[in-house]
C-alpha cells in the first residue's frame, strides 16, 4: 500500500478513536438502587427532564448533566448538636435525638429535584428535617411533659410519624419510621419533680394495696367465724332433734325390755323397803 493511502487511513483511525473516546466519555452508568435525573442546559428542552433514568448505561449529550438519587431505604439521624428542641403544652423545654427511615419513589425523583434543586444529602438534612421539626412541635404542643416522661413516648412519635408521612408522602418521600434515639432531655428540676410524684403515687398505691389486703383478711376471718357458728347451730339443732326423737321413743315397755336384756338372772342381795323386782314371765 502506498504512502498516499496510508495517511488517510491513519487519520481516519485516529478520528474514529477520538470519536469513540469522546462517545465513551459521555456514557453514564446508573448503579442498582439509584435513578438518574437529567438536566438539559442547551436547546428548546432546557430544564429538568420529567423522565428518570433507571439502572443501566446511558449516553448523555455533553450539554446535559445527570444527578443520581438513591431509591433504597435510607436512615438519617440527628444527634448531639443537631438534636431537636421543642416545648410541651405547659411550655416546658425538651430536647431529643431523632432518627428517620425513608425511601424515595422513583417516579417522583425528577419532581423532587425540580422542587428543591439540591442533592439527596441537602434535601435530607435541610428540607426533610424541617418537616420533622414542624411535626414534633405540633405533637408536643398537645402533650404534657409527664406523658413524655412516662408511657406517652410511643404515642408522641406515632403522631410525629403520621404528620411527616402525610406531608412528605405527597412529594414522593415514603416515611417508614420516625424514632427516638436514647431518651428525652428534660431539665433537672423537672426530672426531680416527676420522680418525687411517681414515688408518692407508688407509696399511696402500696398503702391502698395493704388496706385492701387487710380488708380481705378481715372478711375472710369473719366468714370463717360465721361458718363455724352456723356449723355449731346446725349441730345443736341436729342433736336436739335426735334427743326429741329419742325421748318420744322411750316407753315403759321399752324400758322393761331393755332391763330384761341386761338382767343376768340373779336377784339383788340388798333390797330397799319400797323396792320392787320385776321378774319377767317365763324366766327361770
Amino acid at each position: 500500500m502506498n504512502n498516499n493511502l496510508k495517511k488517510p487511513l491513519i487519520y481516519l483511525g485516529l478520528l474514529a478513536s477520538i470519536v469513540l473516546i469522546f462517545w465513551c466519555f459521555f456514557l453514564k452508568m446508573i448503579s442498582p438502587g439509584y435513578v438518574g435525573v437529567v438536566v438539559n442546559y442547551f436547546g428548546d428542552n432546557q430544564g429538568v427532564s420529567t423522565k428518570e433514568l433507571h439502572t443501566g448505561v446511558h449516553w448523555i449529550a455533553p450539554w446535559k448533566m445527570v444527578y443520581e438519587f438513591p431509591i433504597f431505604e435510607q436512615n438519617i439521624t440527628w444527634e448531639d448538636n443537631e438534636e431537636f428542641n421543642f416545648q410541651t403544652k405547659e411550655g416546658m423545654a425538651v430536647n431529643a435525638a431523632v432518627g428517620i427511615t425513608f425511601n424515595l419513589h422513583p417516579e417522583f425523583v425528577p419532581s423532587i429535584f425540580q422542587k428543591y434543586r439540591r442533592g439527596m444529602d441537602e434535601i435530607s438534612h435541610l428540607f426533610v428535617r424541617n418537616y420533622i421539626r414542624d411535626a414534633i412541635n405540633s405533637a408536643a404542643s398537645k402533650m404534657a411533659i409527664e406523658d413524655l416522661y412516662g408511657s406517652g413516648k410511643e404515642e408522641f412519635f406515632h403522631q410525629v410519624q403520621l404528620g411527616v408521612a402525610r406531608d412528605l408522602g405527597s412529594l414522593g418521600i415514603n416515611i417508614s419510621r420516625v424514632y427516638l434515639i436514647g431518651r428525652f432531655g428534660f431539665p433537672k428540676g423537672v426530672i426531680d419533680a416527676l420522680n418525687a410524684k411517681i414515688e408518692a403515687t407508688q407509696r399511696a398505691q402500696q398503702r391502698e394495696n395493704e388496706l385492701r389486703e387487710a380488708e380481705a383478711q378481715a372478711k375472710k376471718q369473719i366468714a370463717h367465724a360465721e361458718g363455724e357458728a352456723k356449723c355449731a347451730i346446725l349441730k345443736a339443732e341436729s342433736e336436739a332433734k335426735a334427743n326429741l326423737v329419742l325421748a318420744k321413743s322411750i316407753t315403759p315397755e321399752l324400758i322393761q325390755w331393755q332391763a330384761t336384756q341386761k338382767w343376768n338372772g340373779h336377784l339383788p342381795q340388798v333390797v330397799g323397803k319400797d323396792s320392787s323386782i320385776i321378774i319377767p314371765m317365763g324366766v327361770k
